[in-house]
């Protein structure tokens, strides 16, 4: 443990992480470093010294300063923690909790998420990843209910994008969608069930939900301390959040009876 927390208190200094950062790009003179980062010599020097004695920097032969594999690791690590004190408000109210622990390890894959605060953005994302979509897209959580986007289900479907879901096993669709939505469109949607092109499982209890295509995650979204979730959570279309979200979807997939 204690050394954990020297590790934790060398990379908790801005200066030392910023000269941490330029080393990782290539080895530098102290001098150089200075330049740089407009920083003073002194205090250049104090913090290369201080990386140095954590072994997370080593002096070469030449007098320059370069990363150690330490130092390449511990700051591999430092997205996880950034992804989350960005976002310490909505975490403060928001579990990862019940999340498969290599997911929450892999979090810092989600830095290039943006927060979603508008319930216009909320649907403009998912008539947009369906519109887009060419080669597939996915779900975890309630069908996105809107009679518009039912619409668009059915033209990405038609156009042979493949689907798969995993929905809450007792919902329901409310009268006002079946009401709204043409026959002829619940009777598409229902033929790509049967050719295999839409593809749903079910199951009581969620730890997340999110709806993607192949190029974008339109809406991701944790439990609340009620165990309920919200509109408001994350979007990108960074390829690291991709494939987390990717990921654990075919990790929950597998699971599903």
């Amino acid at each position: 443990m204690e050394r954990l927390c020297d590790l934790l208190f060398e990379l908790s200094n801005e200066d030392r992480l910023k000269i941490l950062d330029e080393l990782r790009k290539e080895n530098l003179k102290l001098s150089h470093i200075s330049q740089r980062l407009n920083f003073t010599a002194q205090e250049t020097s104090r913090n290369i010294a201080r990386l140095v004695d954590a072994k997370l920097v080593t002096r070469t032969t030449d007098g320059s300063y370069e990363i150690s594999p330490y130092g390449i690791q511990a700051m591999r690590l430092i997205p996880a923690y950034q992804f989350l004190s960005i976002n310490r408000n909505y975490f403060y109210e928001h579990s990862l909790e019940n999340l498969p622990d290599k997911f929450v390890s892999r979090i810092g894959e989600l830095n290039g998420c943006k927060p979603i605060t508008q319930l216009l953005d909320v649907f403009g994302n998912i008539e947009r990843v369906f519109k887009e979509a060419e080669e597939y897209y996915l779900y975890i959580g309630e069908p996105l209910g809107l009679s518009s986007t039912l619409l668009l289900v059915a033209e990405a479907l038609d156009r042979g994008v493949k689907a798969r879901g995993i929905e809450p096993i007792d919902y329901e669709w409310p009268d006002e969608i079946r009401e709204s939505v043409p026959k002829e469109t619940w009777l598409k949607i229902a033929e790509h069930k049967t050719q295999g092109s839409l593809r749903q499982k079910y199951q009581k209890k969620f730890d997340i939900t999110f709806l993607m295509n192949e190029k974008e995650v339109a809406t991701l979204n944790f439990l609340n301390p009620g165990g309920e979730f919200e509109y408001f959570g994350f979007t990108s279309t960074d390829r690291k959040a991709v494939e987390w979200c990717k990921d654990l979807f075919e990790y929950y997939w597998e699971k599903v009876e």
